[in-house]
């Protein structure tokens, strides 16, 4: 992660058509081995070599040894040339996307040209995070995390970033969090007025939440609303199964749904 000095030209332009303001913060793809630029050809070159050697000492084992030898080698060579033919390390145009965040929105180069933009106060953001966890004795690690987000500006544009950009730790609550300061204001006046707020499976409003299948719950029956485990729970007063639950990932700005969510019951 990075702030730099200067914008590529086009970035630059997009954003100031789109009024986004000051760039904040910048992430580059995740890399397998940090390589400088300058180095990039050394590290291709390096690898392909490693390649070569592995991929010749299976062929040997298989004309001069067993079949049965060789296929360890050979398979390890194939994931290799597979892993580094989608690697940003050896790929230029990979290793040039990048995410921009700036005070009133997002730039997302994807390489050849391809750029999405769209403001905090207008953009719809799909989450999610699956976590690989090994539990041993009561004590949960989490052993590979995947996010991806998916934004959608006004007209229907959308891109979908992925855990692919570093540090998605960071820049995902980052962009959950700039989405939930440009819009929950405007939400909770709305509600405030007697309008409906739909997200997703989900509506709200000031007598209560409703889904499709289940109905309306009043805020009153809510017991809480809880996320565990990528899911939304809503509990009901004296029942020990949740009223209803859906996928954190169904709910379009799910912090600004949250917080909405939250200060209805809690009212």
């Amino acid at each position: 992660m990075s702030t730099p000095v200067s914008l590529p030209l086009e970035v630059a332009e997009l954003a100031s058509r789109n009024r986004l303001g000051r760039l904040e913060r910048t992430f580059l793809p995740k890399r397998e081995v940090k390589v400088q630029e300058g180095h990039r050809r050394l590290f291709v070159a390096g690898s392909l070599a490693g390649v070569a050697c592995l991929a010749s000492g299976g062929i040997l084992l298989w004309v001069f040894v067993s079949w049965a030898f060789a296929l360890y080698p050979l398979l390890i060579t194939a994931l290799a040339v597979g892993a580094l033919f989608r690697s940003p390390n050896a790929r230029k145009k990979l290793g040039g996307r990048r995410l921009y965040l700036f005070e009133e929105g997002m730039v997302v180069d994807m390489g050849a040209r391809r750029l999405f933009a769209v403001r905090w106060d207008q953009a719809v953001h799909y989450q999610e995070t699956l976590n690989q966890v090994a539990a041993y004795k009561d004590v949960k690690t989490t052993l590979q995390s995947a996010h991806t987000s998916t934004l959608v500006a006004p007209g229907g544009t959308k891109i979908q970033i992925t855990h692919a950009f570093a540090d998605h730790g960071t820049w995902a609550p980052l962009i959950a969090q700039a989405i939930a300061r440009a819009q929950t204001q405007r939400v909770w006046e709305s509600v405030q007025q007697g309008r409906r707020a739909a997200y997703g499976p989900f509506e709200l409003d000031t007598t209560g939440i409703a889904t499709r299948r289940k109905g309306r719950l009043p805020w009153s029956a809510v017991a809480a609303i809880d996320v565990r485990e990528g899911s939304l729970l809503v509990r009901q007063h004296g029942q020990p199964r949740a009223w209803a639950h859906a996928p954190v990932g169904s709910i379009p700005n799910f912090l600004v749904f949250l917080t909405v969510a939250s200060n209805l019951h809690d009212r």
